[in-house]
């Protein structure tokens, strides 16, 4: 045996795996530019927002805003009457006069907190007697005290984007965390956990993959409400300015992103800008919150940098959950075939072979039209339809793995089919379909780059790469920046997911570990 089999005889599959796949330079560069994508597209709301990140200051509006909403909630207490009020209605409406009390109750002076405090209390006791005519009297006073132009307010810190955040967004942007983290955090659990206890190992990766980020999201859910953040912070000044007392958000101190524009934010005056490295120095900005669009404006005016990176979350995101469905599908479905064999192998085999008989982008077309576009729709269809090579591999593993030793020691130890399937045979047969994977996300962008393309995929104002092709072909020629940049994206994409997967296919073969 030489040096580099015994090495090998040492370390697991998936160790050698990563091994032979980090001698390949470019295949890891292009690994990078994945996670340099993703990233890029999960830290959308940091990077490119027209909310700022941080402001000190008086937002007039949220109070205005929170003043109407509880008008109408008492509104309702008053006119509903009590047979016809349930309990889950007025728990409800008592929910949503809490919540509005607590947003308003910071920005409001120490001495006008109290008046609050009691106005809430005086809602609550009128809605348990159900006085009507108490709660039209409160809505009265609510406005008169509260929802006037001169109310004096305390200037706080704010912090929009994070306000903003769902529970979704969190729980992407901690496994990101989890993951660029990763080297640090798998050197503390080998030193922490002895080698020879690999299943308290196991645990405690599981846990920071997947129970650090469920956690934080869940705690995000529990603890941030959900609202829609209508202010217009673009319309804020600063304090120093001469419009400040009649401005609805006044700034203190303020921290834009990097990429100040909004998502749907257009400006008609400057529609079709030249990137910001061809075009003139603009000295007269619409806003002074603006800033320079580094890659030009599409023909509403629209920021393509800002749609480009939020058009990366539709285009990654599609690809890595329509093939995480159908590699699940096509996992099940091939080691029920490759196991049991006889005729589940026979009737699987023949509906594989009838869904391989129709074009898969054709048929694609086909349901999404009747389906109608969306990213939802998209990602399911493309899942649907895509499992009949991920079957067909796993079942020629299983066939070739089911009767080997490992498999009939199993039998004869009394493991049900569902143990062996699982925990003894799949790990043994998945890196194949790993591999598969790799190079299905990069057809899974593409085609859901052509069905934007086509009209059928993401529908506007939401972006995705395909989407801005297509609004960007009209204007090829004056504009062709509008085409450049998503075309590129898109090229870039699907050839590092292309080489990741060669590298990782050539990583799997062990002919090839002992001649690099």
């Amino acid at each position: 045996m030489t040096a580099s089999a015994a090495a090998n005889a040492d370390q697991s599959q998936w160790a050698l795996i990563w091994r032979q796949f980090r001698r390949r330079k470019l295949a890891v560069l292009c690994a990078g530019v994945i996670v340099l994508l993703a990233t890029t597209s999960i830290f959308a709301p940091f990077l490119a927002n027209d909310r700022p990140l941080y402001y000190h200051g008086v937002n007039r509006f949220e109070i205005r805003e929170a003043v109407r909403t509880l008008r109408e909630v008492v509104k309702r207490l008053a006119d509903t009457p009590a047979a016809e009020m349930t309990p889950k209605t007025r728990t409800d409406l008592i929910r949503a006069v809490n919540l509005q009390i607590r947003l308003m109750r910071p920005s409001l002076p120490a001495d006008v907190q109290p008046k609050l405090d009691d106005l809430r209390t005086n809602i609550l006791k009128a809605t348990e007697s159900s006085d009507a005519a108490a709660l039209r009297q409160l809505r009265t006073t609510l406005q008169s005290e509260f929802g006037n132009r001169d109310l004096p307010l305390a200037s706080r810190t704010y912090w929009p984007v994070f306000a903003a955040l769902h529970w979704g967004d969190l729980l992407f942007i901690t496994w990101n965390v989890v993951l660029l983290a990763s080297p640090l955090w798998n050197r503390v659990l080998r030193s922490a956990i002895p080698s020879h206890k690999p299943r308290r190992r196991h645990r405690a990766t599981a846990l920071m993959w997947v129970g650090v980020p469920v956690l934080a999201a869940l705690t995000w859910w529990w603890i941030v409400p959900a609202r829609i953040d209508q202010t217009n912070y673009k319309t804020g000044v600063l304090a120093a300015d001469e419009s400040a007392p009649t401005a609805l958000v006044v700034y203190e101190s303020v921290l834009w992103p990097p990429i100040p524009y909004g998502l749907d934010e257009g400006d008609l005056a400057r529609k079709l800008a030249k990137p910001a490295m061809f075009a003139e120095v603009d000295t007269k900005p619409s806003s002074p919150w603006n800033g320079p669009h580094w890659l030009g404006t599409n023909g509403l005016g629209r920021d393509v940098l800002c749609r480009m990176i939020w058009g990366g979350r539709v285009s990654l995101s599609v690809g890595i959950v329509a093939v995480a469905i159908y590699v699940t599908i096509g996992i099940v479905v091939g080691a029920v075939a490759g196991y049991f064999r006889g005729v589940w192998d026979l009737i699987i085999s023949r509906i594989i072979e009838v869904v391989i008989c129709f074009p898969a982008f054709f048929l694609i077309l086909t349901i999404v039209a009747f389906l109608g576009p969306g990213i939802m729709n998209i990602m399911i269809v493309i899942g649907l339809t895509g499992w009949t090579g991920i079957a067909r591999l796993i079942r020629g593993e299983f066939l070739r793995l089911v009767d080997q030793e490992f498999v009939l020691a199993g039998r004869a130890l009394g493991y049900s089919p569902a143990r062996l399937i699982f925990k003894h045979i799949l790990p043994n047969a998945v890196a194949p379909v790993l591999v598969s994977a790799t190079f299905g996300v990069a057809g899974a962008i593409l085609t859901e780059s052509a069905l934007s393309f086509l009209g059928l995929g993401i529908t506007p104002p939401t972006p995705s790469w395909g989407e801005m092709l297509s609004s960007g072909r009209d204007a090829m020629f004056h504009a062709p920046w509008l085409i450049w940049y998503p075309g590129l994206a898109i090229f870039v994409t699907i050839s590092s997911y292309n080489l990741v997967g060669e590298a990782l296919r050539d990583a799997s073969d062990p002919r090839l570990r002992g001649s690099r």
